[in-house]
């Protein structure tokens, strides 16, 4: 029964990996200056956050059935998204959220290398 809910639990984290590698190609080619429509970028960095969020209560329970601890360190990171979200409200809109997320690509990035060495891991 542990080995299925460690199995399901794997499907489920590799299938939001995949979602914040998608959602990162976006919000990275807004930092590198690509036009996007506020909604389109919004969105991105809506479903980036919810699928970071997804992702590390994921990462959680598999240690959790190891029975072993986890420090997920990505407060900052959600920091900053909420700017950027809460920012897109507001104008000029576009240059004030690229700024947010040039700030915060660094952690995204090491976010998202965290979850690339899990990803091979779990194959």
């Amino acid at each position: 029964m542990e080995n299925d809910i460690e199995t399901k639990i794997k499907q489920d984290l590799l299938a939001e990996i995949q979602n914040l590698e998608q959602n990162y190609k976006v919000i990275e080619g807004f930092v590198s200056g690509k036009d996007y429509e506020v909604t389109v970028i919004g969105s991105s960095i809506q479903s980036f956050k919810d699928s970071l969020s997804r992702a590390s209560a994921f990462v959680l329970a598999l240690y959790n059935l190891k029975g072993k601890r986890v420090n997920i360190p990505w407060d900052p990171l959600f920091t900053s998204l909420d700017y950027a979200l809460a920012t897109l409200s507001t104008a000029p809109k576009k240059a004030a959220v690229q700024a947010i997320l040039t700030m915060a690509e660094p952690q995204i990035e090491q976010v998202l290398f965290y979850f690339s060495a899990l990803k091979e891991s779990l194959k």
